[in-house]
């Protein structure tokens, strides 16, 4: 069973009162295998259908750099990032709306793409809101390679309990 242990919302800054005006969200959920799935907001919806609900089975090592290729391909669709996509995607995979990068992608095709990515400038603002014990933590770091405004929350209260017992 999966839970969702990050959801990263992308869109812009309020300028009044910092925030982030979200149109699109990805939620990384983790049970047996991660995921990494796109939802969109009702702000904004793509008219290609492969974007409409996007999920990518992401590399543990590299999850951040997963989540941004997400964003720069699915969401943004930033040309240079589908052409490259396109170009070394072996199983054609990223057409049907999911893609497993450890199966789809050679080692380093997976790392030409991350550097492709970690060049472009023009991105909507990007917050982590990370939960307890999500393995996206260990490669949060790796955001300092990457231009886009950015933000990263985390828990600041939690109160465990028993799990949810049915009462009918």
């Amino acid at each position: 069973m999966s839970a969702v242990t990050s959801l990263i919302l992308v869109g812009s800054s309020n300028p009044h009162n910092g925030g982030n005006r979200d149109f699109a969200q990805v939620t990384l959920e983790e049970g047996d295998r991660p995921a990494l799935i796109l939802r969109w907001t009702k702000l904004k919806r793509p008219r290609e259908e492969r974007f409409r609900r996007f999920t990518m089975i992401p590399t543990l090592e590299n999850l951040l750099d997963d989540a941004v290729l997400v964003i720069a391909y699915a969401v943004c669709r930033v040309p240079s990032i589908l052409e490259l996509v396109d170009r070394l995607d072996t199983g054609a995979a990223m057409q049907s709306g999911r893609v497993h990068m450890h199966k789809d992608f050679a080692s380093d095709d997976r790392f030409a793409l991350y550097a492709a990515v970690q060049q472009l400038k023009d991105f909507p603002k990007v917050t982590f809101c990370l939960f307890s014990g999500t393995h996206l933590e260990h490669s949060i770091s790796h955001l300092d390679n990457y231009l886009m405004e950015c933000e990263v929350t985390r828990s600041i209260y939690e109160r465990r309990r028993p799990a949810f017992t049915d009462l009918s």
